[in-house]
């Protein structure tokens, strides 16, 4: 079995087919293994370059417990955003569920509506109509239900905390299944959400989780646990062709085919367009057709007495309609107080990049780093200068989906259907969070090894 890719998705994968008694090669480009997933030091205090957490699932915190990695999760000491508005920071008030108001009147009571804003928002109950037909985009949605103040006050800045894309692009159905249920299923939104909360299926917090000493202990642990499983990094696949008989053929720079039962991809979309174009066109038409965001992120410390963030939170979000550079901020050291540099400074972390082509991401860290800091001493009131920083870029790293992107990914599986040992993974597809990746992943590598006769696994 051969497994492309050596993000937390070719791991997942990887581990699974090896504990179903596979042997597996796993093939990676770069010269590391857990793709976003990177874990390092600023001063004294472990900083997280991609994900600091994992959602709080069952079926993650049982790998962790298989892992050896139970009983060192922890759980963040705050949780709470604050959305950065043009009258300063606010925080997020109870009654906003993903993103929308089930109380408009507490949204105005915040400050992150305006009393029209609010009185807007509260018609929706009085024009009630349930969604049909097709996919249609969040910020379509949102627009003609709550009006404009909601979807570029709220939805916006919440969406850019979680999702790749533009609100007026971001598919319903994909990116917010929970939302686009309620919305077929409930004529008033509004009172669907409600009626969600009262039944505990929504309004609460998500809870996360991280391994104590950082989240690349996780990729540490499914490499160790590993038996069968000859990993090569600094080894691209240059392609993937029908081999004799139902194997394939597998080949990097230099060397020659690797004949393989099944193939399991764990790549970017973008990345497995030209691997999957020999054996389907049409799959890998799909696959390129897949946008990404190029993102970073930048970890600053702030000497003792610059300033402190507000009590209750772990961070804030910024409407795009405000032309900032930064998407978001996260309080580092106040949701993780294990990261306070024993001095006490503040260690803040600052996202950007949304869609598409961030023009700021090509500037060098020194000017990305200064003006990133220009707008977190704006919006934090900051008094001083960091003392230290780090600039982590993630080229095309966040899927975009778009609206249609369930029928697309349906699509390319239909076109791949010939080639039942071959199969799809990664965030491009069903989930671009860690938990969906690992369960994505352990679904290929089931629906593979699934497909391959028994003498030969």
């Amino acid at each position: 079995m051969a497994v492309i890719g050596g993000g937390i998705s070719g791991l997942a994968a990887a581990h699974w087919l090896d504990r179903s008694g596979c042997r597996v090669k796993l093939y990676e480009a770069s010269t590391r293994l857990g793709g976003v997933v990177k874990t390092a030091f600023l001063e004294d205090v472990v900083v997280e370059e991609g994900p600091d957490a994992l959602l709080s699932r069952a079926d993650i915190i049982e790998l962790c417990h298989s892992l050896g990695l139970g009983g060192d999760l922890v759980a963040p000491a705050v949780f709470g955003g604050h959305i950065w508005t043009r009258r300063g920071l606010r925080a997020l008030p109870r009654g906003i569920v993903l993103g929308l108001p089930a109380s408009p009147v507490a949204a105005v009571r915040s400050g992150l509506l305006s009393p029209w804003a609010g009185m807007r928002a509260g018609l929706e109950v009085m024009t009630p109509r349930r969604l049909a037909g097709p996919d249609v985009s969040v910020g379509k949605l949102v627009a003609e239900r709550f009006g404009a103040g909601v979807a570029e006050g709220l939805v916006d800045p919440l969406l850019a905390g979680r999702r790749a894309g533009m609100p007026e692009d971001i598919s319903l159905a994909a990116a917010e299944p929970a939302i686009d249920a309620l919305a077929r299923t409930n004529r008033s939104l509004i009172l669907g959400l409600r009626r969600a909360v009262r039944r505990g299926e929504a309004g609460a917090p998500p809870g996360f989780l991280a391994p104590a000493g950082g989240m690349e202990r996780l990729v540490d642990a499914l490499r160790g646990a590993m038996r069968a499983v000859e990993i090569r990094t600094g080894t691209p696949v240059t392609s993937i062709t029908q081999g004799t008989g139902a194997t394939y053929a597998v080949s990097t720079t230099g060397d020659a085919p690797v004949s393989v039962d099944g193939v399991v991809i764990a790549l970017p979309t973008h990345a497995a367009a030209p691997l999957i174009g020999p054996l389907s066109t049409a799959a890998a038409r799909e696959l390129a057709a897949i946008g990404y965001a190029s993102t970073a992120v930048v970890s600053f410390v702030y000497p003792p007495g610059a300033g402190a963030p507000p009590v209750g939170g772990s961070g804030f979000l910024v409407p795009s309609a405000r032309g900032k550079i930064t998407a978001a901020c996260t309080w580092y050291s106040a949701k993780w107080p294990a990261a306070t540099p024993r001095d006490g400074a503040l260690v803040l972390r600052a996202f950007v990049g949304r869609a598409g082509h961030e023009p700021a991401l090509e500037w060098d860290d020194d000017r990305l780093a200064a003006a990133i800091d220009m707008e977190l001493r704006s919006a934090m009131t900051l008094t001083r200068s960091p003392r230290t920083w780090k600039v982590s870029r993630w080229d095309r790293s966040l899927p975009e989906y778009t609206v249609g992107h369930k029928a697309r990914v349906a699509r390319l599986e239909k076109a791949l259907a010939a080639h039942a040992t071959v199969a799809l993974c990664g965030a491009g597809y069903r989930g671009s969070g860690i938990p969906d990746c690992i369960a994505g992943a352990e679904k290929a590598a089931a629906a593979v090894r699934g497909q391959i006769p028994a003498a030969t696994k």
